[in-house]
């Protein structure tokens, strides 16, 4: 698999991404490749998919087709955490998919649930919510 994962020919790294278990250097190397679709096989397939590539493939894809739910329903999806994110000058999630977040009720139940969000960042998330989608060809 770690020859197959530096492969030259594309196709070939796509379907390394297709398995199951993969070592972690393999997991590194694969998630470093320029292909967003390695990327979208690995957070489909891959139990040991990381984190970072999840939460990446979720900022650009609605839920796949044949693994249902996944990225976001991936064990590995860092459903703790996401809020890190929202500080940062270049952030990695676009606002369509936090939307889709902060819309999913499981989620927001969640949210609402936890001590840890003060009431004053709870309030910006739904003024958020409320602008995206207000936004123009939404």
């Amino acid at each position: 698999m770690r020859r197959l994962a530096a492969s030259p020919k594309l196709l070939v790294r796509r379907s390394v991404a297709r398995a199951q278990r993969l070592p972690p250097d393999v997991v590194d190397r694969l998630a470093g490749d320029e292909d967003r679709v390695v990327h979208l096989f690995l957070s489909e397939s891959c139990d040991d998919a990381t984190p970072e590539v999840l939460l990446s493939v979720w900022s650009w894809w609605d839920g796949s087709f044949s693994f249902q739910g996944r990225p976001r329903s991936h064990p590995n999806f860092p459903k703790d955490g996401l809020l890190r994110l929202a500080d940062k000058p270049n952030p990695r999630i676009s606002p369509a998919p936090l939307v889709r977040l902060l819309l999913d009720e499981r989620t927001a139940r969640s949210a609402a649930q936890n001590p840890g969000i003060p009431a004053s960042v709870m309030r910006h998330m739904i003024e958020v919510a409320k602008r995206a989608l207000a936004a123009p060809g939404k």
